[in-house]
């Protein structure tokens, strides 16, 4: 207290130094705490609870790899080895690194595309649809006297619509009529299921025959080439392909 008030006893007068005396005799007093102490203890339910919590888990385990996981490693292994193959060759064949980047970089897109394609090609035979109806230009607008539908096909009188299609020298609506006519002999003998909005790649794929499904491809070769590719026909033409139709027709007796 002394020091903090910057008192020394050098120098003093006699009553600083009777004042340091009194506070040197002064006794020191300890004031207890007497206040309450509520004592807390951990909740073990609780712990437990975090314990178990997977968000609370901070370890981190390693997972195993699953055979899943090496094969497509296998895979990338094989992918990687293949070009770096492929680099080398056009290395070699170009005399330079550079050239040799460029010609793989080209060569992959090609195989890319590719491939592709060839997902594309399956998918498109899967759902029956061929690629000649696709590529092909759109028929030219030909009146058709009657619905194609499943009824209809049941319904129409072939021999009487074929002669007045020969008379009228619609060859192509009478190569129509001939096919159509196909479709309802198969589907009468129960060799096809006759739906409509079904292709003919679908109808040749139900036939289990191997002789029948050859000669009803045919048919529906000579069937396409004349509705869909706007193939010029005229009545010597017209002898021919329903020839062939005729053939299909004696097939099946």
């Amino acid at each position: 207290m002394l020091k903090s008030l910057n008192i020394s006893h050098k120098g003093s007068t006699p009553a600083v130094k009777e004042v340091a005396a009194a506070v040197k005799k002064l006794p020191a007093i300890i004031k207890a705490d007497t206040a309450n102490v509520s004592i807390r203890h951990f909740n073990d339910a609780a712990i437990d609870k975090y314990r178990s919590d997977k968000d609370f888990n901070y370890h981190i385990t390693k997972a195993g790899v699953s055979w899943w996981d090496r094969f497509w490693a296998w895979i990338w292994h094989l992918w990687q080895s293949f070009w770096s193959m492929v680099a080398e060759v056009f290395q070699k064949l170009f005399g330079s690194v550079r050239g040799g980047q460029n010609a793989v970089f080209v060569f992959k897109y090609v195989i890319l595309g590719l491939a592709v394609v060839a997902v594309i090609y399956c998918v498109f035979k899967l759902l029956g649809i061929g690629f000649p109806h696709l590529l092909k230009k759109q028929p030219k607008s030909t009146p058709v006297p009657y619905a194609e539908s499943a009824e209809n096909i049941h319904e129409i009188s072939f021999d009487a619509a074929i002669d007045e299609a020969l008379a009228n020298k619609n060859y192509r609506l009478a190569v129509r009529l001939l096919y159509l006519r196909s479709l309802k002999q198969l589907s009468d003998r129960g060799l096809i299921n006759w739906k409509i909005g079904k292709t003919n790649t679908a109808y040749i794929n139900e036939l289990n025959n191997t002789t029948q499904r050859e000669q009803f491809t045919m048919v529906t070769r000579q069937f396409e080439y004349v509705w869909y590719g706007d193939f010029p026909i005229d009545g010597q033409s017209y002898q021919r392909i329903n020839n062939i139709f005729q053939e299909f027709k004696q097939s099946l007796s």
